[in-house]
């Protein structure tokens, strides 16, 4: 009878165990949903499955980063504020502004740059395009347009199995001009 209590209770420790770990699997985190190279293609993931996570109202972060021929390297992360579903095959995104950096690759190099002060702008796609630009934060004036082909990394904020539902969000006639006033 003991060694039947044991077995039963052994069984049910294990089950509860199971339970425990796949409810935890299944708890939202960051995870890495996409990865494309510098041309668009894919390293890792599926960018449907990104397209998805973003219709269910997911927010996403974009990494990307270098390393140079001594080793050195650099990666950043950051949160678009603004993201396009391009056809269902592409996401673009834009980054709000940030500071650029003094340095990138030795750490106790890196403050913001203050002569002038600049701000950075972007906009990355996963078909690979990276366009930026840089602004004097006094004057306003853009310094520095860049257009690069870049490796991205898109993670997304999702359970582990995600049945939420997937609305439809391109409607026919869902955006119709109420009315329009041309400037000077």
């Amino acid at each position: 009878m003991i060694k039947i209590n044991i077995t039963i209770g052994l069984a049910i420790f294990l089950l509860l165990s199971g339970c425990m770990v796949s409810k935890q699997q299944n708890i939202p985190q960051w995870r890495l949903v996409y990865q494309n190279d510098s041309t668009g293609h894919t390293l890792y993931g599926n960018k449907h499955a990104l397209v998805e996570a973003i219709k269910r109202g997911s927010p996403v972060r974009v990494a990307w980063g270098e390393k140079l021929d001594d080793g050195t390297s650099d990666i950043e992360f950051s949160t678009p504020e603004f993201t396009t579903i391009v056809s269902d095959t592409d996401v673009v995104v834009q980054f709000p502004a940030s500071m650029i950096q003094t340095e990138y690759m030795i750490a106790r190099k890196s403050y913001l740059k203050t002569n002038p002060p600049t701000q950075w702008r972007a906009l990355m796609s996963t078909d690979g395009h990276y366009h930026q630009f840089h602004t004097d934060f006094k004057t306003g004036e853009v310094t520095r347009v860049m257009w690069l082909k870049t490796a991205m990394a898109w993670y997304a904020f999702i359970p582990g199995h995600d049945e939420r539902y997937i609305p439809q969000l391109a409607l026919k006639n869902g955006i119709q001009l109420d009315s329009i006033k041309k400037g000077k």
